[in-house]
């Protein structure tokens, strides 16, 4: 190989390992409720264990995977999931294969409205972190953390686009698509 080629081949390679990087960040983290027992009545375990394990952050995603006839998920406020009332949920997912996009720091509660699950433990807290790190670290307890980390509010629905638009996932699109043009540009090579 010529040394034009070389110098070429080490270029796209910390470019696409530069973009691997960055659109996790972009993206979000895909989280499995419940991981491999999806979401049920945990046996041994409850969702509180599961989340103090996670850190989650705008962008993230949250899968329920549940068999419809049995169970379902609904949106709830504070006081609904403390006292397990689902009888005023704020959204009902019954597909059995539902996501919900995290698109704001804060509190997100979901709890099963079929009866006795969400006494049985059927139930989830999902606190959002406002900061956001570019450095990568191990998962914290949720108890560690500091309260100027914790959100004042729950969260309900997404606030708007302009959140998205003037947040990090936007200025890291922006920085993954901008330098690999820069790159590109000075090495000649096209991008499909």
């Amino acid at each position: 190989m010529t040394m034009w080629k070389v110098r070429m081949m080490s270029r796209l390679l910390l470019i696409m390992i530069i973009k691997g990087v960055l659109m996790k960040v972009v993206m979000g983290t895909v989280y499995t409720v419940g991981d491999s027992q999806g979401w049920a009545i945990l046996v041994n375990s409850d969702y509180t264990t599961w989340t103090s394990s996670k850190r989650f952050r705008v962008g993230d995603t949250l899968l329920f995977h549940y068999h419809p006839g049995s169970h379902n998920v609904i949106q709830v406020n504070r006081y609904n999931y403390r006292s397990c009332n689902t009888s005023a949920p704020w959204k009902t997912f019954g597909t059995g294969n539902d996501s919900f996009n995290i698109k704001a720091p804060g509190h997100y509660y979901f709890s099963c409205s079929f009866p006795g699950h969400c006494e049985a433990g059927q139930k989830l807290n999902v606190r959002v972190l406002k900061k956001y790190s570019l450095i990568t670290s191990e998962h914290k307890n949720v108890s560690s953390t500091t309260s100027t980390d914790l959100p004042k509010t729950d969260a309900m629905a997404p606030t708007s686009v302009a959140q998205f638009v003037t947040g990090y996932n936007f200025f890291l699109g922006v920085l993954v698509v901008m330098s690999t043009l820069y790159l590109c540009s000075n090495m000649g090579c096209l991008i499909i």
